[in-house]
């Protein structure tokens, strides 16, 4: 089944606009169009429900709501329209349905507008209501519902269930920020694509089950190929893993070679190395200080250590190259950056793997913090995917991690500025390429926030991209199987108490195909 792609509201309005102005379709009839396909969605989901309220705003969603009344009402059905505006009010195509509403003969339709009743009327008429119609904002509008709109979604949500048409009101349609007031509907009819803010969180939770209503036009045509998004869950994996032959070996797996480590940060390293066996990889090796060599054997003796001699307890930039040299020929991916720390003779070790290491590459952690410093000077690289959270990712953009978290998809597309793919990491976690494809973790746990889960996360997409993935599609299946392993660890569990090398254990269990 072909996944629902969702799009920004703006090339959506713009992709509207180029109907009626390169193709001649009047804007009257994609909005008879979509009012027609809405009532249609209505009657066949609620076919019992007789007492229709449509509550109506003063702009083109109000006018896909007359439309729909206008074909419930000759369904048969009773209708009791609220307007949040004077009937005087309505401009253009919505005044123009409105219009036909007021001059026909139908005994079954009542139309008030929310100023000539009070809260009391207005909540008794939600109650005495099947289903409440949801048209009251579209996605021209911005900001928490105000004034009478504000009034009737305040009244009106919670009473029964409601429909809305093109977004829940009270969502940011772009960015799936909740306002207050909001209505939260049981279904969403969304006229030509879903828009982006509908596949997050929270305002994925007020769209309820999310329908396309047909309005005449088809989304390929108007619509841009690539800047979209789409949502991934664990059903997904099966269609992006390598399949497993019956003759393989571990060699066929492909090998992982992890580098990273510090004084403080002894374990990070070992969870990576986790993550990616527990994933599947063939093989992995630990370029790791030291000093952390010998201990990090007994707790993970399925890996390959490579010593890397330090210098006051730090990796020398001096003796590493030749450590790695046998090594890196053999591994076809390499994770660079779990538990480097900080010091500044890590910024040149990460420098030179960026320009010298031919091996498709994934940056994490501490790898990312200097990379943030020299961002401008490096050169683009299509094999790379970094995974920062919203604070690494607003140091390597130059911005606040507010602002990242406002735009969240808008940001992970500019951190494919110098990869070829960007993981931000965090409630939705999205997964951007190069070119602009994105795609959404719809699963997850608060259990995943943790210490080390991180790590476990950048081993399984090093596993994935040895495997011979793309960094798109590896990216994609490591964050999959990780939110995966969280939400069934959270179901077992509960929230608190999950350990990283937990969520690293869950992972063969998820991949089962």
């Amino acid at each position: 089944m072909k996944k629902m792609m969702y799009f920004d509201p703006d090339d959506v309005r713009a992709a509207d606009k180029l109907a009626v102005e390169e193709y001649g379709i009047p804007s009257l009839t994609l909005m008879e169009n979509a009012g027609r396909n809405a009532a249609d969605e209505i009657i066949k989901a609620y076919p019992y429900c007789e007492k229709i309220l449509i509550l109506a705003g003063n702009g083109n969603n109000g006018g896909d709501g007359f439309v729909a009344a206008r074909h419930i009402l000759l369904a048969g059905k009773t209708v009791f329209i609220i307007t949040s505006s004077g009937t005087d009010k309505y401009k253009g195509d919505a005044q123009h349905n409105l219009k036909l509403l007021l001059c026909a003969d139908y005994p079954k339709l009542t139309i008030k507008t929310s100023e000539s009743l009070s809260d009391d009327e207005i909540s008794e008429l939600a109650d005495n209501s099947d289903l409440i119609t949801d048209a009251v904002l579209g996605t021209g509008t911005s900001g928490a519902p105000r004034k009478e709109a504000g009034r009737l979604i305040n009244l009106c949500r919670n009473r029964g269930p409601v429909v809305s048409l093109d977004i829940p009101s009270g969502i940011n349609p772009r960015t799936g920020l909740v306002y207050s007031p909001c209505m939260k509907a049981d279904m969403t009819v969304t006229f030509l694509a879903p828009k982006t803010g509908m596949l997050f969180s929270p305002a994925r939770e007020m769209c309820g089950r999310i329908v396309v209503g047909d309005i005449g036009i088809k989304t390929d045509s108007v619509l841009g190929s690539k800047n979209y998004v789409t949502g991934y869950d664990k059903t997904d994996l099966p269609s992006i893993l390598p399949a497993i032959e019956s003759n393989i070996h571990k060699g066929k797996r492909g090998a992982v070679m992890i580098f990273g480590g510090s004084w403080n940060y002894r374990g990070a390293p070992v969870l990576a190395a986790l993550g990616a066996l527990r994933s599947g990889a063939g093989l992995v090796v630990l370029a790791v200080p030291d000093y952390i060599a010998d201990s990090a054997s007994t707790i993970i003796p399925e890996a390959v250590f490579v010593p890397l001699k330090t210098i006051d307890g730090c990796i020398s930039p001096d003796y590493f190259k030749d450590a790695i040299s046998e090594w890196i020929p053999k591994c076809k991916s390499v994770v660079f950056g779990p538990g480097i720390g900080r010091n500044p003779t890590m910024k040149q070790i990460t420098a030179w793997f960026w320009k010298n290491c031919a091996n498709p590459m994934l940056f994490d952690a501490d790898a990312l913090y200097f990379i943030a410093d020299m961002h401008n000077d490096l050169e683009k690289r299509q094999d790379v995917v970094i995974t920062p959270h919203s604070g690494e990712a607003a140091a390597i953009l130059k911005i606040t991690p507010d602002e990242v978290n406002w735009e969240r998809l808008l940001s992970c597309r500019a951190l494919t500025k110098k990869t070829g793919a960007a993981v931000l990491k965090g409630r939705d976690t999205i997964i951007t390429a190069s070119d602009g494809m994105s795609r959404v973790a719809t699963e997850g746990s608060p259990a995943l926030a943790v210490p080390g889960s991180g790590d476990v996360l950048s081993g399984s997409i090093g596993a994935f991209l040895a495997s011979g993935l793309s960094v798109f599609d590896a990216a994609t299946a490591g964050v999959i199987a990780h939110a995966a392993a969280g939400s069934k660890l959270g179901e077992k569990h509960g929230l608190r108490g999950t350990l990283a090398r937990d969520i690293a254990d869950e992972l063969p269990f998820i991949l089962k195909q």
